[in-house]
């Protein structure tokens, strides 16, 4: 992890981030009581996305997201460029790997199939003052009969109504295809045979209707306008609140409007949330800000009576998983780059601000708990917070900003 020096952080992030940012973050957090959230409103809160696909070796469907092309995580081949830290998480939850830390054990991974984890995760959320989770649901896993996924949204349910946290489903198209599958029928049929999940107190609701997010259009493009058209207006015919993540030039899409491109899709939309992660570094944040979200999107969304959702994460690296990728490709910056985006959204101030992810270790997008850079195996190379932070400093920084926005919404 490349460190800034503390006098050029603090020029960098000068925009939307006090001077004393520069010093270790985790300690300008103060512990907030965990309230129960309002779960008839996304208005003033932070999500964060919630990936829950982490599986021990051969267990469920047999992909643990820890690896690969191996059946378990090996020197060489891993999937993920950070290491959660699992302190506190249920033993017969773990699993020894073969990365030797720098006192000779091994480090473990976890698996979300595994109520204890679920449990653990949503009171992370709770105890930093974050709204909830949107829990990915990927079109390709829907009819998995195995892959222990109604399992972990049984756990977040009642992890959710145990910490006063909000969820909602997030369909991901990755895996749907127009040409192959009714994706319309799917996720009607889906929605139908999860009705004793929705229909839980926890589960959030937006102008009276329960909360959908559909993500990627115009990002996967297996699935054609037509068929988002098809979806869209069903979902919402269905009585659903439908939220579109999409591609994060969404708006020049609509004006072009070709043949065959998604503005009409966007259009329907009940709220936007451009997926920008990768879109900027810290160098062009604040003009991406300026521009990009707080004149065009805000405008567009405004023309068009749609509600509005912004996405921040703290950085990425994917190495591991794409060996041709740079290592650490978009440094967090002691977490200066994620405070900025933070500070740069609830100025925005948006219905509710999305946070990539919660435990996307894969890509290295995390705000969970993991390992400082001193604490990473000695056998292969991953990705670590900086030293001089607290574990759960993403995690409290993430709270931060949900008080701000929850206090720009009163």
């Amino acid at each position: 992890m490349t460190t800034m020096s503390p006098l050029s952080c603090c020029v960098a992030v000068a925009s939307f981030v006090w001077v004393g940012l520069c010093t270790p973050i985790s300690e300008k957090h103060t512990v907030r009581q965990a309230a129960s959230i309002d779960r008839s409103t996304l208005n003033g809160k932070l999500f964060v996305g919630y990936q829950a696909w982490f599986r021990k070796p051969l267990e469920d469907n047999g992909n643990s997201h820890w690896t690969t092309d191996t059946p378990s995580p090996e020197v060489g081949h891993v999937g993920v460029d950070m290491i959660p830290n699992v302190t506190g998480y249920p033993s017969d939850c773990l699993f020894d790997t073969v990365f030797t830390l720098p006192d000779g054990a091994p480090a473990q991974f976890y698996t979300n199939d595994c109520e204890g984890v679920v449990d653990l995760h949503f009171q992370m959320m709770a105890n930093s003052g974050i709204s909830g989770a949107f829990l990915q649901r990927f079109y390709g896993y829907i009819n998995e009969a195995n892959g222990g996924w109604i399992n972990v949204l049984n756990y977040a349910k009642t992890a959710a109504e145990k910490y006063g946290r909000g969820f909602a489903i997030e369909y991901d198209l990755n895996g749907a295809a127009t040409g192959s599958t009714n994706v319309t029928a799917t996720y009607l049929a889906d929605l139908a045979a999860l009705s004793s999940i929705t229909s839980s107190p926890a589960y959030m609701h937006h102008d009276g209707k329960p909360v959908i997010e559909i993500w990627g259009f115009g990002i996967v493009t297996e699935v054609t306008a037509d068929d988002g058209i098809a979806i869209v207006t069903a979902l919402k015919k269905a009585g659903w609140y439908v939220i579109l993540g999409v591609q994060q030039a969404w708006h020049a899409e609509l004006v072009q409007n070709q043949p065959g491109g998604f503005g009409p899709v966007y259009q329907l939309a009940d709220m936007i949330q451009p997926w920008t992660v990768g879109a900027y570094d810290n160098d062009n944040y604040n003009d991406f800000h300026d521009g990009r979200q707080a004149v065009e999107d805000v405008d567009a969304l405004r023309d068009l009576g749609i509600e509005s959702s912004i996405v921040v994460w703290p950085g990425g690296s994917s190495s591991n998983a794409n060996p041709s990728e740079t290592f650490d490709h978009f440094p967090r910056w002691n977490g200066t780059f994620y405070q900025k985006q933070l500070d740069g959204a609830v100025e925005l101030k948006p219905s509710f601000i999305f946070g990539a992810m919660f435990d996307e270790v894969n890509e290295g997008t995390a705000i969970y708990p993991v390992l400082r850079n001193s604490e990473l195996p000695t056998n292969q190379r991953f990705l670590g917070i900086d030293d001089d932070m607290e574990p759960d400093a993403y995690l409290n920084m993430a709270g931060d900003a949900a008080s701000k926005l929850a206090t720009a919404w009163e």
